[in-house]
C-alpha cells in the first residue's frame, strides 16, 4: 500500500499534448466591478497571465455588468520594460456590444501575439450607462495584478499619460482571448482509482459554478507516463449558475482505473471552483487521504518567479519526492540546495524539459546529492526565459504512509 499511495500522491501526469494559446484569465467569482471614475473611457489591463506562447488568437470572452451598444474594446499590449508607464499596442478589436454576463466575441482579423503579451479591456462609456468589466477580488494581494487608467490605451499608443491611473494588486478582470475551444482552466495534480496492498484508492471531486453563466466542458484523465491525447478518458459536464456537482469516485465514473492527473476544460474558458480528495477507501474502517485544490495554469512558476521546497529534518522516517510538470513552452530549471544554516551545498541545471512533460524523482536525484541536508531547503529558478512549470514535493511517512503535498511557491 505504501508504494501505490506514494506514487498517487506525487504523480502529476502529462496534460494535453497541446494546450490552447490563452491571453488573460477567467475568474470563478464575478463579484463586482472596479473603476476609478464614473465616466469613460477607462482601460483595464491584466498585468499577469500574459500570452502562454506565441501564436494567433481569434476568440475572446469578457464578463460585463450591463447590456449596452458599443460598450467595450479589447486591446493587446506588450510591456516596454524601460518604463512602467509605457506599452506597445499590438492590436485592438471592437467596439463590441455588451450583454450582462459572458460576452463571447470573434476577433476579426485574428491577432498575432508573442509570449507574455497582455490583454486589456477598454470601457468606452460611463459606468451608469453601460456598466463595466467584471472583476474578482482575492484575499491574497499577491494574486492578480492590474492597471486601471482613465484613457483608451488603444488610441494613446499604449502610453499612460494624464488623467488618473492605479496599479492594483489582489484582483483580476474577467477577460481571456484564446485560439480554440475547449480551454484548459484547472488541473488537479493527483487523481486515480487504483488498488493498494490493503485498500483501494479513489478520488472524489466537487465542482461549483459561482458565475452567472452555464459552464460546459469536460473532465479529462491522463494516466501516468502517457502523453495526453484525444483518446484519454473524459467525462462531459454542465453546471448551471449556482449549481454544484459531486463525483464520489470520479475516475471510475469515467470508465477507467489507474493513477494520473485530472484536467478541467471548458468552452469559453469559464472556470468552476473545484476541489478533490484522494483517499484510501478502507471500507468499514473509514478513509484516509488528502485534499487538493484545483490549480489554474496561471499559477505555474515562470522565469520571473522562484520556488522553495523545504527538506524534512528527518530523512530516515520520512522520504521526499519532487515532481515537475511543464506547460506548452517547456522549462529548463536551475536547482540550488541549501543546508539548514543557509549555506549553499549544491547547484545543478536539470536537463531541459519539453512541452507538457511530467517527471518525478527522489530528492537526491533532483538535487544531485546522495545525501541532501536534513532540514535544509531547495530553491528552484528558470534557466531560460519563456518556460513555465509546476514544481512540487511530496513527503511521506515511511511507517504510516501519511503524506503531504506542497507546491514550490513562495508565500
Amino acid at each position: 500500500m505504501r508504494t501505490t499511495f506514494a506514487i498517487l500522491v506525487i504523480l502529476f501526469a502529462a496534460s494535453l499534448a497541446a494546450q490552447p494559446l490563452t491571453v488573460g484569465t477567467q475568474i470563478v467569482d464575478a463579484g463586482g466591478t472596479a473603476t476609478i471614475t464614473s465616466s469613460g473611457p477607462v482601460t483595464y489591463v491584466n498585468l499577469f497571465a500574459g500570452a502562454t506562447k506565441a501564436g494567433t488568437v481569434n476568440k475572446a470572452t469578457v464578463g460585463w455588468s450591463a447590456a449596452c451598444s458599443n460598450g467595450f474594446k479589447i486591446v493587446f499590449l506588450r510591456q516596454n520594460f524601460n518604463s512602467v508607464a509605457a506599452f506597445t499596442v499590438v492590436a485592438s478589436r471592437g467596439p463590441f456590444n455588451a450583454v450582462k454576463g459572458r460576452n463571447e466575441v470573434t476577433l476579426s482579423p485574428p491577432v498575432s501575439v508573442s509570449q507574455g503579451d497582455l490583454i486589456g479591456v477598454v470601457q468606452l462609456q460611463s459606468l451608469a450607462a453601460c456598466g463595466s468589466v467584471l472583476t474578482q477580488s482575492f484575499a491574497d494581494p499577491r494574486t492578480g495584478y492590474n492597471l486601471i487608467t482613465t484613457a483608451d490605451m488603444s488610441t494613446t499608443g499604449g502610453t499612460i499619460s494624464g488623467g488618473s491611473s492605479n496599479y492594483s494588486p489582489g484582483y483580476a478582470i474577467e477577460a481571456i482571448a484564446y485560439d480554440t475551444n475547449p480551454v484548459l482552466v484547472r488541473v488537479l495534480p493527483a487523481a486515480g482509482a487504483a488498488p493498494g496492498a490493503t485498500a483501494f484508492f479513489r478520488t472524489s471531486l466537487q465542482m461549483l459554478n459561482a458565475t452567472t453563466n452555464t459552464i460546459a466542458g469536460n473532465l479529462v484523465f491522463h494516466k501516468q507516463l502517457q502523453p495526453g491525447s484525444s483518446s484519454d478518458p473524459s467525462l462531459p459536464f454542465s453546471l448551471a449558475p449556482g449549481q454544484s456537482i459531486s463525483y464520489p469516485d470520479v475516475v471510475t465514473s469515467m470508465g477507467t482505473t489507474g493513477i494520473g492527473s485530472l484536467d478541467i476544460l471548458t468552452n469559453g474558458g469559464d472556470a468552476p471552483i473545484a476541489t478533490a480528495r484522494v483517499f484510501s477507501d478502507g471500507g468499514t474502517a473509514g478513509t484516509s487521504g488528502f485534499s487538493e485544490e484545483s490549480l489554474s495554469p496561471d499559477a505555474a512558476l515562470d522565469f520571473f518567479s522562484r520556488g522553495i521546497l523545504l527538506i524534512p529534518s528527518d530523512l530516515t522516517n520520512f522520504r521526499m519526492n519532487i515532481g515537475v510538470r511543464t506547460l506548452d513552452t517547456g522549462a529548463t530549471l536551475d536547482v540550488f540546495t541549501y543546508d539548514s544554516g543557509g549555506t549553499l551545498r549544491a547547484t545543478r541545471t536539470l536537463p531541459a524539459y519539453g512541452a507538457n512533460v511530467f517527471d518525478q524523482m527522489p530528492v537526491a536525484t533532483f538535487t544531485g546529492m546522495s545525501s541532501p541536508p536534513p532540514g535544509g531547503y531547495i530553491l528552484i529558478a528558470f534557466n531560460v526565459f519563456g518556460g513555465r512549470a509546476f514544481v512540487y514535493s511530496s513527503v511521506i511517512d515511511n511507517k504510516t504512509s501519511d503524506s503531504t503535498f506542497r507546491l514550490a511557491d513562495i508565500k
